[in-house]
């Protein structure tokens, strides 16, 4: 049996760390960490096969440095994703004094203190991830993740405690007990850490994608797809009842054309921030392309709405340009339309405030226009005070 472990261990162990490594394609900072430490554990738990193929006294001391970096690299993999970084002095203390001690005792001869302290530094490294992930548990792959690697920790913690017991008289390792628990154990509690850990970076890469297919890269607001989203998720049994804005910003064209898409981008990230600044909370807030955004505000009539459009405007055309140091001035104008009764989908309130705007665009620009649906055949057209001229 522990030949067989002395030979699964290894292709295991080496085996999530090249889908680990496979992983790092996608971008995910801590599986390069976790296929370090996969292999890092798995080229320790090949040392007794190259002591049996060439005999030597430091074959120990290899050994204690590879689990020790692992633990140290299993370490900052859990804190990549709860608290990256944290307490480092301490884990390296832990590292090097870990490696010293069980180093020293190799060197006497000291077998059973040289597993204890490989043992209690291993707990100690893989200790310290999980006081840090207590308020960070709110999904259950994190929550899984955390029991696998809590698992980890008890076994190096018990087996610390159990050398006198496991270790026979004669110190001989190989046919030991010890060497028997450590090994069946890593392969129970390390398979379950790895695919813990396999499955949280599997979710994340998938989160990042959806995110990426809802959200707008430039503004940071939802894309025409996350709004939709969005909306069709704020109330399950039909249309929610609000207001919604359209707004576009002036002249964007000659921007671009005059200073470069360089500063029209940032003109873009500003709307965007006073969007989320300004807009109250609960409000669905996207970029549709272009210069072109749109904001819903759930259970808000036409008038509140228009003061908000009109407080987003005043913001922009005063703030925009200041803050871009330029000294062309910046403005935006907007469509209003409220949720009707008979709208068969949000975008049939888009497409009036769409005429909105286009209102407010042949009326000067820089301005909050309004339409409404009218149960009489005539459309009410009316336009807010101007308060800034384009």
């Amino acid at each position: 049996m522990g030949e067989n472990f002395a030979f699964f261990l290894p292709v295991m162990m080496a085996s999530f760390g090249i889908a680990f490594l496979i992983i790092c394609n996608w971008h995910v900072r801590a599986a390069a960490w976790w296929s370090a430490a996969f292999f890092s554990v798995a080229a320790g738990f090949s040392v007794p096969v190259g002591a049996a193929a060439m005999p030597g006294p430091w074959w120990s001391i290899l050994a204690d440095f590879l689990f020790a970096t692992g633990f140290l690299l299993f370490s900052q993999a859990l804190l990549e994703r709860w608290r990256p970084s944290w307490m480092l002095p301490v884990r390296l203390a832990i590292w090097g004094g870990s490696i010293s001690l069980s180093a020293l005792a190799s060197v006497r001869g000291d077998l059973p203190l040289e597993l204890v302290a490989s043992d209690f530094g291993c707990f100690l490294l893989i200790s310290i991830p999980l006081v840090a992930a207590r308020s960070h548990l709110h999904n259950p792959a994190d929550r899984t993740l955390f029991a696998a690697a809590s698992l980890v920790a008890l076994d190096n913690f018990v087996r610390g405690y159990s050398v006198p017991f496991t270790l026979p008289n004669n110190g001989d390792f190989l046919t030991s007990e010890y060497a028997f628990l450590m090994q069946a154990l890593a392969c129970i509690f390390g398979m379950f850490l790895a695919l813990s850990a396999l499955a949280t970076q599997v979710m994340d890469i998938l989160a990042r994608y959806q995110r990426e297919a809802m959200v707008d890269p430039l503004s940071g607001l939802f894309n025409r797809r996350g709004f939709d989203s969005a909306i069709a998720g704020s109330r399950a049994d039909g249309l929610p009842e609000g207001s919604l804005l359209v707004c576009d910003i002036d002249h964007f064209k000659a921007v671009n054309d005059e200073y470069g898409h360089a500063l029209g981008d940032q003109v873009i990230k500003a709307l965007a921030n006073l969007l989320t600044q300004i807009a109250p909370p609960g409000a669905i807030a996207a970029r549709f392309g272009g210069e072109e955004f749109v904001l819903f505000l759930p259970e808000t009539n036409a008038a509140r709405a228009a003061e908000i459009a009109n407080m987003l405007r005043e913001a922009f055309a005063q703030s925009a340009a200041q803050q871009l140091g330029q000294d062309r001035q910046l403005t935006a104008s907007f469509g209003l339309s409220t949720m009707q009764s008979g709208d068969r989908s949000i975008h049939d309130t888009i497409a009036r405030a769409d005429e909105a705007l286009y209102e407010a665009k042949a009326r000067g620009r820089n301005r909050v226009c309004v339409r409404r649906a009218l149960s009489s055949p005539q459309r009410e057209r009316m336009s807010m005070p101007r308060v800034v001229s384009a």
